[in-house]
């Protein structure tokens, strides 16, 4: 795999960047945005706010919307699922025109995934990026859940798609988990769409395995958001947790409700077992009733196989979406015959000598930036007629093969990424959304 030393000023700004039927799409007239429109994105490409109807979990239509970044002589379209940005309207991908922007005081909603959309667009692809349901649109996001972010991906594809034109999915992180859903239900729910690859991830396939194996201090927030959205989406899972929850518990699920990621580790700054009456965290709770347990179950990936190549990606150190359970899901779509291709890729991102640059979560968060070139290459062949055969790397072996860069050039690229990302965290946990729009850092 190669990086060039070329690419580590776009690996700064990306750092400081931190089975239902099918649904007919509505208001196809693009909306007037100036959050969408007030800046070019490249010298050709303007984006554009769009909305387009979905269909949910329970079979209800929902509208959505999203951003198109459309151009001219395009490969095909990239439906792109964004990673977390929390549960509040002013989060949408679509609310952040700038780098930085700030909807309510001490939230700030971090585009931090504009410069890989732009490496997209400057590979050749037309792509729409979803807000999903929920955000910036009525009702709760419904974070985690498989069907919503499938169909919502799926949709938006439908939406953008030219006839016959060559689609892929494209998710990270939460968008990794929205990305292999739509792999898994596009078959059936929009069979007419030309799907020919999906890249998945660092995805949350198995939520409750999730909240077992995470080490990262952020699960507690994390684990916030996916309890308000159960919780909305299913009674009975509302229910039975807040039977659990004492009275800080229900604060901070409120408080999480209309925050962006950035704020979350300040918004819920203790471990979930601080939140509920019996010292439990949620994983523990789930374990032990049983309608916790099934509601988390229901939304396990792997089941389903999915009808296109895949690329599933994991970074053996992430502390935040562990890779066991990605793995185990390569595991899973091997069983039940997807074509998936593997990668491991080492990237510690903590790193006792570097202080600064020992960032909770960074080897999550690093493989996003640093893959992305890897992975438009591997997007590339899929779209290529003339490229070779794709081949799976089923059966995954025992002890997968770890794959790297040259040593130096991840060590420097990780270290600038983790402490750009350190910076940014600093900010959010002390609030000062204010003094960064007082300064013109945000808009």
């Amino acid at each position: 795999m190669k990086h060039h030393w070329s690419k580590i000023s776009l690996t700064i700004a990306c750092a400081m960047a931190l089975g239902a039927s099918t649904a007919p799409i509505v208001d196809a007239t693009p909306l007037s945005s100036e959050s969408a429109t007030s800046q070019r994105f490249t010298q050709r490409v303007k984006p554009q706010l769009v909305r387009y109807e979905t269909t949910t979990e329970d079979g209800s239509r929902a509208p959505v919307t999203a951003t198109l970044y459309d151009t001219p002589d395009a490969k095909g379209l990239v439906a792109f699922a964004p990673g977390t940005r929390g549960l509040g309207d002013h989060c949408a991908p679509s609310n952040s025109p700038a780098v930085l922007r700030t909807a309510h005081q001490k939230s700030v909603n971090i585009d931090y995934e504009r410069g890989i959309v732009r490496k997209l667009v400057d590979a050749g692809y037309r792509v729409i990026v979803t807000d999903y349901v929920g955000l910036g649109t009525p009702g709760t996001h419904t974070y985690l859940n498989r069907v919503d972010q499938g169909h919502a991906v799926i949709d938006a594809a439908r939406y953008a798609a030219h006839d016959g034109e060559k689609i892929a999915f494209w998710g990270y992180s939460q968008g990794g988990g929205a990305s292999a859903a739509a792999a898994e239900l596009v078959a059936d729910y929009a069979p007419e769409l030309n799907v020919v690859a999906a890249f998945v991830g660092a995805p949350p396939a198995d939520p409750l395995a999730v909240l077992e194996q995470a080490t990262s201090k952020q699960i507690s927030a994390v684990a916030g958001f996916a309890a308000v959205s159960f919780a909305s989406t299913y009674p009975d899972f509302r229910e039975a947790l807040y039977a659990e929850l004492n009275e800080e518990g229900v604060d901070t699920l409120e408080a999480l409700s209309n925050a962006c990621m950035a704020e979350a580790p300040r918004v819920a700054p203790k471990p979930f077992t601080e939140y509920t009456k019996s010292g439990e965290s949620l994983a523990e709770l789930a374990q032990a009733n049983a309608t916790l347990r099934a509601r988390l179950d229901q939304n396990k990936l792997g089941r389903v196989p999915t009808s296109m190549p895949t690329l599933v990606l994991t970074n053996p150190a992430d502390d935040l979406v562990p890779s066991p359970q990605v793995t185990q899901l390569a595991r899973d779509y091997c069983s039940v015959g997807a074509p998936v291709e593997y990668r491991a890729v080492a990237m510690q991102g903590v790193r006792p000598e570097a202080p600064f640059a020992n960032v909770d979560s960074s080897a999550h968060t690093l493989p996003l930036y640093l893959e992305s070139s890897n992975a438009i290459t591997w997007l590339d062949e899929r779209f290529d007629p003339d490229a070779a055969a794709f081949t799976a790397t089923c059966p995954i072996p025992d002890t997968p093969p770890i794959q790297s860069d040259h040593p130096i050039l991840q060590y420097t690229n990780e270290t600038i990424a983790a402490i750009f990302l350190g910076i940014l965290g600093v900010l959010s946990a002390v609030g000062m959304g204010a003094w960064m729009v007082g300064t013109g850092l945000m808009r």
